[in-house]
């Protein structure tokens, strides 16, 4: 069994593979290997040094020779042969493998699908929560709320990068909501073309659009129902275009805005006045058009993708994916944890 509070990680897959890797974690890693290593007259290698070879011992037997390296975090690496006995005979001796919880950074990396996410978790695995709070500590009350403040402000830009919006697309019949869903998730996804009604259930699909994530939602056009399935289909559109986040609401180029187009412009609407290929009507001067699109060239999908991206980033008020120049919190609880210390409370 480890020694103290440390654990064994195995850092490869499962199964048969050439070498097999296990990382001894937590207080008293080094104690913890030491056990079950026949060490040179050197010891364990220090922080910075290179490998060195030892035997690995199961219960009194050498049973295999290992590379041993220690990481600049204190970890300890076993790299060993990767049989399948070998591996599963470590595991029982040390009480079974125990993966070490992610760092809030890890957490990032793991998740990251642009390079904007990755160089956003790179910057945030720098500094710990904790190491954040006592760096503060030591500073004068006046700089104290003036790096808290920052903070807070960088964290709104980092949360909006690690969260999803719901995103919902609107618009009469045929304005070219589905077309524009196939363009912006690069698969023809759903039904699209002439004839007004083609969608009815509301479609999400997940997509990053400039470094931001989005919950997007294809509903039904909005339109005379001219049956009881059009009527619950406009229902369910309803539901999801009030019920909250953002709304790409598309207004076709040779149409005027309709009543209800005027009625769904507001703080979390931006317009898109779609089918710019087509003749345009007189477009009113008190509607405006965030975004002029035309969709119809699958090729110009990584186009429409930033244009949309770069429209929806600009209406939140969002700064460029990416680093955001300190230290930010990752997840709400974090965001209240900083508030509070903001605020005059201790670190919960």
């Amino acid at each position: 069994m480890a020694a103290g509070a440390a654990s064994f990680e195995l850092l490869t897959p499962p199964g048969l593979g050439g070498v097999a890797v296990v990382r001894v974690w937590g207080d008293g890693a080094r104690q913890a290997a030491a056990q079950y290593l026949r060490l040179p007259d050197s010891g364990l290698p220090e922080v910075g040094a290179g490998p060195i070879l030892a035997g690995l011992l199961l219960e009194g037997e050498r049973v295999d020779d290992v590379l041993v390296v220690t990481r600049q975090t204190g970890d300890v690496e076993l790299h060993l042969h990767g049989a399948p006995a070998l591996v599963a005979a470590l595991e029982r001796a040390v009480g079974g493998f125990h993966a070490r919880p992610a760092s809030r950074g890890e957490r990032l990396l793991r998740g990251a699908e642009t390079r904007a996410h990755l160089e956003l978790g790179l910057e945030q695995a720098a500094e710990t929560f904790e190491a954040f709070l006592s760096r503060i500590a030591r500073l004068d009350p006046r700089r104290r709320a003036a790096e808290l403040s920052a903070a807070e402000r960088r964290s709104v830009a980092a949360l909006a990068q690690c969260e999803s919006l719901p995103l919902v697309l609107c618009g009469a019949q045929n304005a070219g909501k589905s077309t524009l869903m196939n363009r912006l998730l690069f698969s023809e996804r759903v039904l699209a073309g002439p004839t007004p009604g083609l969608t009815r259930d509301p479609v999400v699909e997940s997509v990053v659009l400039a470094g931001y994530g989005y919950e997007l939602c294809d509903t039904a056009g909005d339109g005379d129902a001219a049956s009881e399935v059009d009527r619950r289909a406009l229902e369910r559109t309803r539901a999801r275009v009030e019920g909250g986040g953002l709304r790409l609401l598309l207004v076709a180029a040779d149409r005027l805005p309709s009543a209800r187009d005027r009625a769904l412009v507001g703080t979390g609407t931006v317009v898109v006045r779609s089918k710019a290929d087509l003749p345009a009507v007189h477009w009113p001067a008190d509607f405006q058009a965030d975004l002029d699109l035309c969709c119809l060239d699958p090729g110009r999908s990584s186009a429409i993708r930033w244009a949309v991206g770069e429209a929806l980033r600009r209406h939140r008020g969002l700064p460029a994916a990416g680093p955001v120049g300190g230290f930010a919190a990752l997840d709400r609880a974090e965001l209240e944890q900083l508030r509070a210390v903001r605020h005059g409370g201790a670190a919960p």
